[in-house]
């Protein structure tokens, strides 16, 4: 049975989690045959807590194992730095009185050199497993891929591949101190020095040669693996991915595929959304009266929208047009001057605190804090059929703000130039995801002003 790459971190986790208790029952009982005291249930309770919150950064520490073991111990000092200063910090919070420093101290000790000598025992049996000897390899390629790929097998001798050299696609290659030769000198080269394996890394359009290198690789009895070179997609952020035992080559790189990235973005959007709904209740409060005695109809606009892998569901604003009776799903966007909309709307609107109802959506999990705003189904059937890669901004969750809104990419979808503008922002957003770039995002769309561009 195979697990999921959850329910291996949950396993790990687990574990490291019962080495903690584990060192913790120790030192509690060094303690006691000293007639001192020792942890309370109340620091037990902290010590898991701080582990399990700082686990999340480094739920690809068994990666780390394979890699080499610099990057092994250093990822396990982070992650314990990381622990103590968070345990230190939550103590200074919850406790009045000083913790016991000895059993403190001894605890994290012996809890580190324990997950010490197991990173280790796992990195070595992975080294004996893999180190046996290194295969000689040549690189079919001297392109950027076949150059990539030979600084990385030296870097990661772990994986037991040792490349000789590149070989170019051409006779008229350039003299480069990696290159060995041409493919023409391939059985030249293998009967002075003969090599196990061969890299072809070729653009894919040249199936000829790749099928006469095949052959003649076989032929000298050299293994041989294809890497997908897609030469005519350099503007896709590619990346190669493992599913069980299949190599996939993901077209686009997105940081929110990772497990611990979304872990960490669902945290902040919950944290955020329940910090600005109880600071802002009073704003709240306010918008819905001045809604209710300056027009009729009721305060919150639900609207359908379309929102993460295309799922429909219903989207939260203060409502800013006059109230009539309309089909949700074929709604007219927006333009300047809109008549539609209200006195009170229209300040709403250009301070963006119509959006304000749209936090309950984000605890709902339908939406984020940020993220490519959500359209109206017939606007997103539309740029669908315009935009090839108009789909791929819906891998992600729909947000409040969004970074096209930031760099002002609001308003109309009419023009060629409005839905492309803003349909690639989203995408680059997607691609280039980081923690400290939504705080940015964030801080752009209080203080930032292109955000209140097309803002009617």
């Amino acid at each position: 049975m195979r697990l999921r790459p959850r329910e291996i971190h949950l396993i790990l986790l687990i574990s490291d989690l019962a080495i903690l208790n584990f060192c913790i029952q120790v030192c509690y009982l060094i303690e006691k045959s000293r007639g001192t005291g020792s942890f309370s249930i109340r620091l037990i309770i902290l010590l898991n807590v701080a582990y399990f919150l700082i686990s999340p950064l480094f739920i690809s520490n068994l990666r780390d194992l394979k890699v080499n073991l610099t990057k092994m111990v250093t990822t396990l000092i982070r992650r314990f730095v990381y622990f103590f200063a968070l345990s230190c910090l939550l103590i200074m919070i919850f406790f009045d009185e000083p913790a016991p420093k000895f059993p403190l101290l001894f605890t994290f000790g012996l809890f580190f050199t324990i997950r010490l000598i197991v990173s280790l025992l796992l990195f070595y049996f992975y080294f004996f497993n893999t180190h046996l000897y290194l295969r000689s390899t040549v690189i079919i390629g001297n392109n950027q891929i076949g150059r990539e790929l030979q600084k990385y097998f030296r870097d990661n001798t772990y994986l037991g591949i040792k490349p000789i050299g590149i070989l170019a696609e051409t006779v008229d290659y350039a003299a480069e101190r990696n290159v060995i030769g041409s493919v023409f000198d391939f059985q030249s080269i293998f009967d002075k020095s003969p090599f196990e394996d061969a890299l072809i890394v070729v653009p894919l359009s040249a199936s000829d040669l790749i099928i006469r290198l095949i052959n003649l690789a076989e032929k000298n009895g050299v293994r041989v693996h294809l890497v997908p070179n897609y030469a005519e997609m350099q503007d896709r952020r590619f990346t190669v991915t493992q599913l069980g035992e299949i190599s996939l080559l993901q077209m686009r790189k997105f940081p929110l595929g990772q497990y611990s990235n979304r872990f960490w973005k669902r945290i902040f959007d919950i944290v955020f959304s329940l910090v600005a709904i109880v600071v802002l209740l009073p704003v709240g409060l306010i918008i819905s009266l001045a809604i209710k005695l300056t027009s009729k109809g009721p305060v919150i606009y639900r609207t359908r929208r379309v929102g993460v892998t295309g799922t429909v569901f219903t989207l939260y604003k203060f409502r800013t047009m006059k109230y009539e009776k309309v089909d949700m799903d074929n709604m007219k966007s927006t333009v300047a001057g809109d008549e539609r909309v209200t006195k009170v709307g229209k300040f709403l609107r250009s301070h963006s605190l119509d959006e304000l109802p749209q936090f309950i959506n984000v605890l709902q999990n339908r939406m984020s804090v940020v993220g490519p705003r959500p359209h109206r189904i017939n606007l997103n059937q539309s740029l669908r059929g315009k935009m090839n890669k108009y789909m791929i901004r819906h891998i992600v969750k729909p947000g409040i703000t969004g970074w096209a809104q930031v760099n002002g990419w609001r308003g109309p979808t009419e023009t060629k130039l409005q839905y492309w503008g803003r349909t690639y922002h989203d995408i680059w957003y997607i691609e280039h995801w980081t923690f400290w770039l939504d705080l940015y995002i964030i801080w752009m769309t209080v203080f930032g002003k292109k955000s209140r561009n097309n803002a009617f």
